[in-house]
């Protein structure tokens, strides 16, 4: 092909590139699941990528809207394990909240996390005098494995478990989960741990559905507390281990 003839075919890519974008440009939009048929875009989506994706906040369960936090209006989308809220007032990376939805959850089903049975300091342990609670074995290392990445390091540090998952609110104890059948689980702020011998692992410990739980024992939407700011991490972290196909617990 000569000069001439190509100068049209070039100025016709760069006028359908301008018009619909490219496919990277189209990539970087949104991301879609067609297991639940919502999509994350912008900020939601970077968040939910950079700290944990699948395995930590589970699939998109509905699509980016407004509700009333705190009696404030922000955008909010929720997840199979959590909820996400866009914060503009914050300087980024404190511009994306995590709900405490363990400590919510509990709440709703009127359960005073004061009243659990106190734990004691052991060897092998990590004792959290704030709420006087042990996070132990499976559960501390699915508990260490991730965390919301801002401070630059290697690996995770206890301030970022913190930031993702928040204290422990009760020991380990048995309870009956949604599929009739009873598993260790261990509350904390913003999740429930679960600990699943049927599996293999890493499958063995897993996260609870808290977002679907608090969204289908809920009449109308109402505002929940938020965690403190917390910087939004800067790269991809390591997660608890890749995601069961079922989306049940």
């Amino acid at each position: 092909m000569n000069r001439r003839a190509a100068l049209p075919l070039l100025a016709l890519a760069i006028a359908t590139a301008l018009l619909f974008g490219t496919p990277g440009q189209a990539q970087t939009a949104q991301r879609c699941f067609p297991e639940t048929g919502f999509c994350i875009a912008g900020r939601i989506r970077a968040f939910w990528e950079q700290n944990g994706g699948l395995p930590v906040f589970g699939y998109p369960v509905t699509t980016q809207h407004e509700e009333l936090i705190e009696s404030k209006p922000f955008q909010v989308q929720w997840f199979e394990r959590n909820r996400l809220e866009l914060h503009p007032e914050n300087r980024a990376p404190y511009d994306v909240l995590l709900g405490r939805l363990g400590a919510v959850r509990l709440e709703q089903q009127g359960r005073d996390w004061l009243g659990f049975a106190a734990g004691a300091a052991r060897a092998g342990c990590r004792y959290f005098t704030e709420t006087r609670h042990a996070a132990c074995g499976e559960i501390l290392a699915a508990w260490h494995k991730n965390g919301l990445e801002f401070d630059g390091r290697a690996g995770k540090s206890e301030a970022e478990n913190l930031a993702l998952f928040g204290l422990p609110l009760s020991e380990p104890q048995t309870e009956t989960l949604s599929d009739g059948r009873e598993y260790t689980v261990q509350w904390f702020e913003r999740a429930r741990f679960e600990l699943h011998p049927e599996n293999k692992p890493p499958y063995n410990v897993l996260l609870g559905l808290l977002g679907n739980e608090l969204r289908a024992h809920m009449t109308e939407p109402s505002p929940t507390p938020t965690l403190a700011a917390y910087p939004a991490p800067a790269a991809p972290t390591p997660t608890i281990g890749t995601y069961p196909p079922p989306l049940g617990d």
